[in-house]
């Protein structure tokens, strides 16, 4: 019995007004009524995010069911005619595209600027968008906008170690491009090609007693062998002329 019906039993067994005793029960069951818990700044963000998760899978799966339900043919018993479908009053005022610009148009631009990429560089270009890739996309789209998702898309394009040029030969694909940690670096430029090293340090300057040390050398050498140097200005050996006899 609960704490209610019993005390109940009690103030009709001690003769309470029935007003009062309405009163009294109505009071009980505010009480025990349970409050809902407060939440703290990140329990309501998270909360938030999943509820606009929900929705975004709602809407999808409602995209879908709209594209089967319209390929089929319905089917009428034999013998009756199918009465043609009354006409939906068109709305003047046209619906409001979602938030962010999330529309499943904007996934599919997404998907053909991809394929468009990975046609022109050698990537894989993806042949089914399954459930899972445009949930994953509708997110990208809502958090980043279209304009930076199709900039990623490029970015992987133009990146040498995205097309293969890497030690494993690795190669991006689209599920790449959904994951929202592999996102963020692509947006940062974490994938971007860097400028080539030159190959060759500049020549280390030369010192003043090393440098003098080279032109000594350069100037006998044109005087053993005959070749003028106006530079030259000190004082000439005659080597021809010497006696290296021993005495």
């Amino acid at each position: 019995m609960s704490v209610i019906a019993t005390a109940l039993k009690h103030m009709l067994a001690a003769g309470m007004d029935p007003d009062a005793i309405v009163a009294a029960v109505a009071e009980m069951e505010r009480a025990t009524v349970p409050k809902e818990p407060v939440l703290t700044p990140r329990q309501a963000r998270n909360k938030r995010y999943y509820e606009r998760l929900k929705a975004s899978e709602m809407r999808l799966n409602s995209d879908d069911q709209d594209v089967s339900d319209a390929g089929a043919e319905p089917s009428f018993p034999e013998g009756s005619s199918p009465t043609p479908p009354s006409p939906k009053p068109q709305s003047s005022i046209p619906p409001s595209p979602p938030k962010g610009g999330s529309s499943p148009t904007a996934i599919d631009q997404v998907v053909t600027a991809f394929s468009e990429m990975a046609r022109r560089s050698g990537l894989s270009v993806p042949r089914a968008v399954t459930a899972s890739r445009r949930r994953s996309l509708l997110l990208r789209i809502e958090e980043h906008g279209l304009s930076a998702v199709l900039d990623a898309v490029e970015r992987i394009g133009h990146s040498r170690f995205c097309r293969g040029e890497n030690d494993r030969g690795w190669r991006a694909d689209l599920d790449f491009l959904c994951q929202p940690k592999s996102f963020i670096s692509i947006l940062e430029g974490k994938y971007d090609d860097r400028p080539l090293q030159q190959s060759q340090s500049p020549p280390r300057p030369q010192s003043p007693s090393m440098q003098r040390h080279h032109d000594i050398h350069a100037r006998l050498k044109r005087e053993l062998y005959g070749e003028p140097d106006e530079q030259f200005a000190g004082q000439t050996v005659d080597l021809a002329a010497g006696d290296f006899r021993s005495h």
